[in-house]
């Protein structure tokens, strides 16, 4: 059981996903909405949104009220403030050191782990579908174009196993079914 009091799992926990909520902010300088939260895949949106209100009141992220031009319905905007800014790099270091302790804490694992990189760039994005994801990124056409392909082939690669599992599977059960 931890002491009383002892609150450094809860504490990083929620640090971390501030530093996520901040990061992805950020990516979107042209404001972050619930409705780019929502083509992160399996994250849990609502959540993510009551804790950007919140930061919102805190004075860490802005928000600006705006309509969609898809469909008409209002929206909101959030973007990091300059308060937001600072708290942003104040996490990256306390959450940097808790990094950098472990890492001398335990150099016989030999893991190799560039935190401060993760701590930059640390979004929801990575639960955004592969496709979507590579979409975004900033890259040519054709390295576009070589990934998609590698994964259509390694996509094709996983049905034709699938297919073949299952036609195992119904000769196995036509095989019961006779008998």
């Amino acid at each position: 059981m931890w002491p009383k009091g002892f609150k450094f799992f809860i504490e990083f926990s929620e640090d971390l996903k501030t530093i996520f909520i901040f990061n992805t902010v950020k990516d979107f300088p042209k404001g972050l909405t619930y409705y780019d939260l929502k083509k992160f895949g399996n994250i849990p949106h609502s959540k993510i949104y009551r804790m950007m209100k919140e930061l919102a009141k805190e004075g860490y992220l802005s928000k600006k009220d705006d309509v969609s031009k898809d469909t008409g319905r209002p929206k909101h905007l959030y973007f990091l403030t300059e308060k937001g800014i600072n708290k942003l790099s104040d996490l990256r270091q306390k959450i940097g050191k808790i990094f950098e302790f472990i890492k001398h804490r335990f150099p016989e694992s030999g893991l190799e782990f560039d935190h401060e990189k993760f701590l930059k760039g640390a979004t929801f994005c990575v639960w955004s579908s592969p496709v979507e994801y590579l979409m975004q990124k900033d890259i040519s056409i054709e390295e576009k174009m070589n990934a998609l392909t590698s994964m259509e082939d390694d996509v094709n690669e996983i049905l034709r196993k699938i297919k073949k599992e299952k036609l195992k599977l119904q000769k196995i059960n036509n095989f019961k079914s006779e008998e």
